[in-house]
């Protein structure tokens, strides 16, 4: 009978083989990951990428960065070399190689000596039995090398390297610079470095290297089980598949035709849960597999290294092997702490259960008692949200009852926020149970719907509806408040409250009708000429004061709670600061002297500067008012440059809006901007409010001089129901 492989033998191929181009290892070098290849081939895998972009490791998928595209910048896997040469003696061993003696003019071996590290023929075995200076070597037949296995070929530890620069043995090692050194390097290059003889420093390092390990071979059982928790799941997922498939086709073969639809449903919908199910497992499966051989290639890696690594070069690897070992800890160490699947083979078709389907499904009719539950009805389609004014919207109502039997009795209104108005709408049915609602909003703002059957409200009545203004139909204005000297900058709280600075003023507050209700005196704070304003989410206030060249922080109730700057171009100065906006944690200045933005926290403490003078990317000329939309993008007002900058909040140049002229999506000193789903820019030079998208795409232009009174356009904010509001001299125009 023919002798089988050896295994101790094929487990040394499997090691001594490039997982990449499947032959025996040439140059092995170590990825950071611990896994290894052939240089050549770690040279072509990185080559189908682009320069500087990581490429994948083949066993375990990490980003790896070839550095400077070179493979001998990474670390040599030296065991490998020297379990290459033990594989080669294995085979030599174990008769798959020829094998002659290593000592002699080439006899055939028939022995191998351990001290010798060579095979050795029957003359030269004579001469280590007898004489005296191989009194203590090792002799071993090759029958005895095939029981004894690998311990009998096991190499002795190398001799350290020497020194390139003083060819000293290189027995210390410098952990300043993680590199072996000699005796001289500790006197010239390495002088008041921390080192350490390696002797003494690898014990500690062996011992290291263990105590992190073993958090990771812990994590080996949870991962086990939670691989084959999902490969349970997995397999009852897929007979409960099979199951419902053959429940299926036996049921529905009773129903022929009338049910064959439902068949086709029933089943595609089980299928697709079941193949949902299965595609999340199989993506969680391969996942925990791949943590798997990643954590047990990791240990296996360590553990020859433990047992094979000389001390020079177990602590050379260490810092690397060490961080390794804690990033998988704490990667896998997630993965292993929730290893329940994530779903569960608990789905099945319940329709089976029904007697009464056969007979529902023939007569086509679904039973009720005639009455109509409100509770029941429900509303679908995007009218019943948001609507466009003077434009067609529409919306469905789905009504749970037999049509045949009794005609719901519907009732549906909209009704205006922002005016005392209402609007009675039909409901028109187009087939049973679901009726049409099309609408024309004449009230711009929210409205509320309010939806009844039988004087009874349905599930979500009054539902809350927003009728929007495209921005080409802001040609007249609807108000204006007056009475205002030098209006400048404007904003909201959160109640809806108008705050306004007037320059020469006080800043005052104007509830929703235009009535003032409260104001933070001039005369008590000793304003200079007051300019931009903005609230925070606590409603706090903040005003910038162009003559004093400072900002105020006050309480909703008008209470000073802090004051930042002084004149100047410093940190914490100001020169002439105009409009202001705040977002989270940060206020944003335009200060407008010093040609940028001011960035402070919410305490009024300095974060940092944004831009310089020019006319650039990033640079300003004289700023003047600043707004940040919903996506943290900021939006200033590059006055004469003549454009708005749309900046990241860090400062980084997006896109630039406008340039400058008195042509369409030109712009004329722009100096107010205010952000909702469009950007509305005020411009002091062409005394008209420019509509863009954001993107910069121009929308329209309002507000001129000769119909509405814009001698001096800055501020703008928008309320709630879409209203814009436009400061002008004297007065604030709403459109």
């Amino acid at each position: 009978m023919a002798e089988g492989p050896d295994p101790v033998v094929a487990d040394l191929e499997q090691e001594v083989t490039c997982g990449i181009c499947h032959d025996r290892y040439q140059e092995p070098k170590l990825l950071p990951c611990c896994h290894y290849y052939c240089k050549q081939c770690i040279l072509t895998l990185s080559s189908r990428y682009r320069p500087n972009q990581p490429f994948p490791c083949p066993d375990c998928r990490e980003p790896t960065l070839l550095p400077d595209n070179n493979p001998d910048r990474l670390t040599t896997a030296f065991f490998i070399n020297r379990m290459k040469a033990l594989h080669s003696r294995m085979e030599k061993a174990h008769g798959k190689l020829e094998t002659t003696c290593e000592m002699c003019s080439g006899g055939k071996a028939t022995a191998f000596c351990r001290q010798c590290v060579n095979f050795i023929c029957e003359k030269c075995v004579e001469p280590h039995q007898r004489m005296k200076v191989f009194a203590t070597h090792i002799v071993s037949t090759l029958d005895e090398l095939k029981q004894g296995g690998v311990k009998e070929l096991t190499f002795e530890n190398p001799p350290p390297p020497k020194c390139e620069d003083h060819e000293e043995p290189k027995k210390i090692f410098c952990f300043d610079c993680n590199k072996l050194i000699c005796r001289d390097c500790i006197v010239i290059e390495h002088a008041g470095h921390n080192y350490e003889f390696v002797k003494k420093a690898a014990p500690a390092t062996r011992k290291k290297l263990t105590e992190h390990l073993s958090p990771l071979k812990n994590l080996l059982p949870d991962l086990s089980t939670a691989v084959n928790q999902v490969k349970g799941t997995k397999q009852k997922i897929q007979a409960q598949k099979e199951l419902t498939k053959r429940q299926v086709n036996a049921k529905f073969q009773e129903l022929h035709d009338i049910l064959n639809r439902c068949k086709v449903r029933v089943l595609r919908e089980s299928f697709a849960l079941a193949d949902s199910k299965m595609e999340k497992l199989t993506v969680q499966e391969k996942g925990l597999d791949l943590s798997l051989g990643t954590a047990q290639s990791l240990i296996d890696f360590v553990d020859r290294t433990l047992e094979n690594a000389s001390d020079e070069e177990l602590i050379t690897m260490q810092e690397q092997v060490v961080s390794r070992i804690d990033a998988e800890v704490l990667k896998r160490g997630k993965e292993a702490a929730n290893p329940d699947p994530v779903e569960k083979d608990d789905f099945g078709v319940e329709v089976f259960v029904c007697e009464d389907l056969k007979k529902l499904c023939e007569n086509n009719v679904r039973v009720y008692d005639g009455k109509v539950d409100p509770a029941k009805c429900t509303v679908e389609g995007d009218g019943a949200r948001t609507a466009e004014i003077d434009k067609p919207n529409n919306f469905s109502i789905l009504v749970e009852c037999n049509t045949q039997l009794k005609h719901p009795t519907i009732q549906v209104a909209l009704k205006s926020l922002v005016e005392e108005s209402s609007q009675q709408l039909q409901a028109v049915p187009v087939r049973g149970g679901v009726y049409s609602v099309e609408y024309t909003p004449r009230v711009r703002g929210r409205h509320h719907l309010l939806i009844s059957e039988d004087d009874q409200p349905i599930p979500g009545s009054p539902f809350s509806v927003f009728v929007k203004i495209p921005p080409t139909k802001l040609d007249k204005p609807v108000r204006v408040m007056r009475g205002i000297n030098i209006p400048e900058y404007m904003a909201f709280n959160s109640s809806e409250e108008l705050i306004v600075t007037d320059f020469e003023g006080d800043v005052l507050v104007f509830d929703k009708k235009g009535k003032q209700i409260r104001s933070i005196s001039k005369s008590k704070h000793g304003f200079g000429g007051i300019s931009g304003v903005a609230v925070d989410k606590e409603d706090n206030i903040y005003v910038s004061d162009w003559s004093k060249h400072c900002v105020y922080k006050f309480n909703k109730r008008g209470d000073l709670l802090k004051r930042f700057g002084t004149i100047g171009s410093g940190p914490k100065e100001l020169n002439s600061p105009r409009g202001i906006a705040v977002a989270g944690d940060q206020v944003f200045v335009c200060d407008q002297s010093n040609h940028r933005v001011q960035v402070l926290t919410t305490e009024l403490e300095p974060v940092k500067q944004i831009g310089s003078y020019g006319t650039g990317n990033e640079h300003f000329n004289g700023p003047e008012d600043v707004a940040v939309d919903n996506e943290q993008m900021m939006y200033v007002t590059d006055c004469y440059n003549h454009r708005v900058q749309v900046l990241t909040m860090d400062g980084r140049f997006i896109r630039s809006i406008g340039k400058k002229g008195n042509g369409q999506g030109e712009l004329s000193s722009p100096c107010g901007v205010c952000v909702t789903g469009f950007v509305y820019v005020f411009e002091d030079g062409n005394k008209r409010v420019s509509v863009f998208t954001k993107d910069g795409q121009f929308v329209t232009s309002f507000g001129n001089a000769h119909i509405t009174n814009l001698y001096r356009v800055a501020g703008v904010a928008v309320d709630s129901d879409g209203f814009v509001y436009v400061c002008s001299y004297g007065s604030v125009v709403i459109f």
